[in-house]
């Protein structure tokens, strides 16, 4: 079985209290003060394309972050080609070291 993980974000709210952030889900997400929300793909970037609610949405997010009402936990992982063998790699960081693994379950 794949791992799946590295293709979502994972949110949580550290506002101290219950809060909607309006540009979570469709139409706004409330939550619970230490309640996480997870979202296909990479968050920032989805916003930051300008798409649903254009640069509003992105500002509201860089706002929250900024803010301290929310942090991210974690974001979609990032995959290269290895130029040796052509297999897909996954980047990861362990300690402030930089690194490529073969990821879990994957043909490459």
């Amino acid at each position: 079985m794949a791992t799946v993980s590295g293709l979502y974000t994972t949110v949580k709210n550290t506002s101290g209290a219950e809060a909607t952030f309006g540009f979570l889900g469709a139409r706004g997400k409330r939550l619970a003060n230490n309640e996480t929300y997870t979202v296909p793909g990479d968050l920032v970037a989805s916003l930051g394309k300008g798409g649903r609610g254009g640069q509003r949405q992105f500002k509201a997010l860089e706002r929250a972050l900024s803010d301290g009402n929310l942090v991210i936990v974690n974001s979609p992982a990032v995959y290269i080609t290895d130029t040796d063998d052509g297999s897909i790699d996954q980047v990861t960081v362990t300690a402030d070291v930089v690194d490529t693994t073969t990821p879990t379950g994957w043909d490459s």
